[in-house]
């Protein structure tokens, strides 16, 4: 349809002036209005501008337009405002414990981890695997289930790598470096697994294969993450977040532990078991060396 036909179209259906009650709108509010920079949008390549009309609903109109500016032009908050509203759930708050329950699927395997951190000291954590073979660790030991046993010599986290400092579990820590590190950008805002939900992927000049974490448009609070893997020797996974909530009762605090979480099991110190207890679980090449 050519421009003269538009732009015909919109005189026609302008109401006459004659008609319009100059009580209608608020003329201090328009004249500020009209005084504001026009709010550009690029569509299929092309700048359109929205005009600034007299009409009290027109304007309604307009102003929903100007501040719909999200990703991709989809509405919503913007890009900043989403990662900020994912970052919250990366980062909880002080006094709090982080809770993550999440089912991983990779090269055909299902494996279940639940963790429990503690967000002054990250270092202070418990994590639960349910794969092949259950058991927990945390910064007190290795927990064997079936023996009701903990195996209390752990590695500390190293303090080089900045990684470590951060709440969560390896998953969440990736992702919530990759935000304040700036490495990940909203590209865009659909129903993921019945959700209203923004797609945040890796930008594509991190220098490495692109991944994508799923975030609930409402809140942030993170849905699911994709990696096709670092390269041909990295099998593509896919991790759901089944639980993911930040607990702040004081019975939370002993969850963080296994003695804490598991106050009846039998505690064992000896090095020679310790040890053969970590390579029943980790096998030879994580034999413990201190």
């Amino acid at each position: 349809m050519g421009n003269d036909v538009i732009e015909s179209r919109l005189r026609a259906s302008r109401p006459d002036t004659a008609d319009i009650d100059a009580d209608a709108f608020d003329a201090e509010l328009l004249a500020h209005i009209q005084q504001l920079p026009l709010e550009r949008r690029r569509t299929a390549g092309r700048r359109v501008v929205v005009p600034v009309a007299t009409a009290g609903v027109t304007l309604a109109a307009a102003a929903a337009v100007m501040f719909a500016g999200g990703p991709g032009d989809l509405g919503g908050p913007s890009s900043a405002v989403a990662i900020e509203q994912a970052l919250r759930w990366f980062s909880p708050p002080e006094g709090t414990v982080l809770h993550v329950r999440s089912v991983e699927t990779q090269d055909g395997r299902t494996t279940t981890r639940e963790s429990w951190q503690d967000a002054d000291t990250p270092a202070s954590n418990r994590e639960v695997l349910d794969g092949p073979i259950r058991y927990e660790t945390a910064s007190d030991g290795l927990y064997d289930p079936t023996t009701n046993t903990i195996y209390q010599e752990a590695e500390p986290a190293s303090k080089d790598n900045p990684v470590e400092s951060i709440v969560g579990d390896a998953v969440v820590k990736k992702v919530r470096y990759g935000l304040e590190e700036q490495f990940l950008t909203v590209t865009g805002r659909e129903r993921h697994n019945g959700h209203d939900a923004w797609e945040i992927s890796l930008k594509a000049d991190a220098g490495r294969p692109v991944w994508k974490v799923w975030v609930s448009a409402d809140d942030g609070k993170p849905l699911e993450l994709r990696d096709p893997g670092r390269d041909a020797t990295e099998a593509p996974s896919t991790i759901r977040w089944e639980t993911y909530e930040v607990l702040d009762d004081a019975d939370a605090a002993q969850l963080v532990t296994l003695q804490g979480a598991h106050p009846t099991a039998t505690v064992i110190r000896d090095r020679a078991q310790v040890d053969a207890a970590f390579e029943r679980v980790f096998g030879a090449k994580h034999r413990r060396t201190k």
